[in-house]
């Protein structure tokens, strides 16, 4: 019984291990005995785990502080997310323009691309697909805050999600735009194909 005590933090261990250890000397070993001493040192690593990635927060009061770096920054986060889909964005765009409104000239100008893409390696293909997505998770970060305290000895989690307008714009982008390819894709697989 005396081992399961070392697997409760080092810190719990220096303040109320010798209590444990007496006290666990004038109880019977019994399997419950254990199972609740493998419970409180399970409970107490989770503990001191929060308690190394969410320190207690000053009680001064005012706004959180943001957690990660993506947060001081979102406006940076939502140009290098709109630089990231810009690719695709001219594309759609383009091939739009060229191929759904037929503008004069635009089909024969975009056709030497497209030749071109068809012999390109999949990772273009790949970026071009999956840009949307990437640049939507870059600039959602900044957006989201998850905070980890105790109050009255009970954790509590909260999650927030900041509006910033230049980032919600880019995401909206990176919806329609992602959301157009997947359309554009699945009526190409289902209906075009012989």
């Amino acid at each position: 019984m005396k081992r399961i005590v070392r697997l409760y933090p080092s810190a719990w261990r220096r303040r109320y291990g010798e209590e444990l250890i007496d006290l666990l000397e004038e109880v019977p070993a019994t399997p419950a005995t254990t199972v609740d001493l493998l419970r409180g040192a399970a409970v107490m690593q989770f503990r001191a785990l929060v308690d190394r990635v969410a320190p207690r927060l000053a009680s001064a009061g005012g706004p959180p502080i943001p957690t990660h770096a993506l947060q001081r920054h979102p406006t940076a986060t939502a140009l290098i997310a709109a630089l990231i889909t810009a690719p695709t964005i001219i594309f759609v765009v383009v091939s739009f323009l060229a191929y759904q409104v037929e503008l004069p000239g635009m089909h024969a100008w975009l056709q030497p691309f497209m030749d071109g893409l068809a012999r390109a390696p999949r990772i273009v293909d790949v970026f071009l697909l999956g840009a949307p997505f990437l640049a939507f998770l870059i600039a959602a970060l900044p957006l989201i805050g998850l905070r980890m305290e105790r109050v009255d000895g009970d954790l509590r989690i909260t999650l927030a999600v900041r509006a910033r307008t230049l980032n919600l714009i880019v995401l909206a982008v990176c919806v329609l735009v992602g959301g157009f390819l997947a359309s554009h894709l699945l009526v190409e697989f289902l209906f075009e194909r012989p």
